[in-house]
C-alpha cells in the first residue's frame, strides 16, 4: 500500500485549485494500492517558518502532524496555482519546514492557472526546489489551464480528455512511487546487513 498525500499549495480566497485537488484526491482514492488524503495548507494554518522543524522543540500539533504525514509518505503530490510566474509563498513556507522527510521520494506536480499557460513557470521552479531538498520530481506533469472553464462548480472537469490526462499522470507517479519504494527498501536492507 502506498501513502500519497496531496498538498494543496494555496490559501487564497475563492481558490479554484481546491477543485483540482479534490478531483485528484478522488482519482487516487479509486486506486487499489493507494491511501491518500488532502493536506490543505489553509486548514493546517502553519506559522511563518522561523526555523526548520528538526531544530525546534516548540512546534505546534499541525506542524508536527504535517511532518509525520510527509515522513510516512511513499510519494507526494502537490497541487498548486501559479501566482505571478511562481508558486505561492505559503507552499514554500510549508516545504521549507522539512528536509529529511523528502529524501528520495517521488513528487508529482499539478499546476493550476487562470491563463492558457497552465502554470508552466511554477512547475519549472518547483521542480528545482524539490531536487534541492532531496526529492525526485517525476518527468510527467499535469497542467490545468484556464481553470475557471476547466472545472464546473461541482468540481468536475469540463474537458473529457482531462480525465485521461490525469490517469496517465497518476500512472506515471505510481510507476516512480513503486520503483523508488523498492529501491529504498533494498538500500535499507543493505544498510542493515
Amino acid at each position: 500500500m502506498f501513502y500519497i498525500p496531496v498538498i494543496l499549495g494555496s490559501i487564497r480566497r475563492n481558490r479554484e485549485s481546491i477543485k483540482v485537488a479534490r478531483f485528484v484526491v478522488g482519482c487516487l482514492e479509486r486506486r487499489s494500492m493507494v491511501e491518500t488524503e488532502l493536506l490543505d495548507l489553509k486548514a493546517l494554518d502553519l506559522p511563518m517558518m522561523e526555523e526548520r522543524l528538526r531544530f525546534r522543540d516548540d512546534a505546534g500539533p499541525n506542524l508536527r502532524g504535517f511532518s509525520a504525514k510527509i515522513a510516512r509518505a511513499t510519494s507526494i503530490l502537490i497541487v498548486t496555482p501559479e501566482y505571478n510566474g511562481g508558486y505561492p509563498g505559503v507552499l514554500k513556507n510549508a516545504l521549507d519546514y522539512l528536509r529529511p522527510e523528502y529524501k528520495r521520494k517521488p513528487f508529482g506536480i499539478v499546476t493550476v492557472s487562470a491563463v492558457a499557460t497552465g502554470g508552466i513557470l511554477c512547475l519549472s521552479s518547483l521542480r528545482q526546489i524539490i531536487l534541492h531538498m532531496g526529492g525526485v520530481p517525476i518527468p510527467a506533469s499535469l497542467l490545468v489551464a484556464n481553470v475557471q472553464q476547466a472545472f464546473d462548480a461541482e468540481g468536475n472537469p469540463t474537458d473529457g480528455g482531462f480525465q485521461q490526462r490525469t490517469k496517465a499522470f497518476l500512472d506515471e507517479l505510481l510507476w516512480f512511487t513503486e520503483a523508488i519504494a523498492n529501491q529504498n527498501a533494498k538500500s535499507e536492507r543493505i544498510s542493515n546487513f
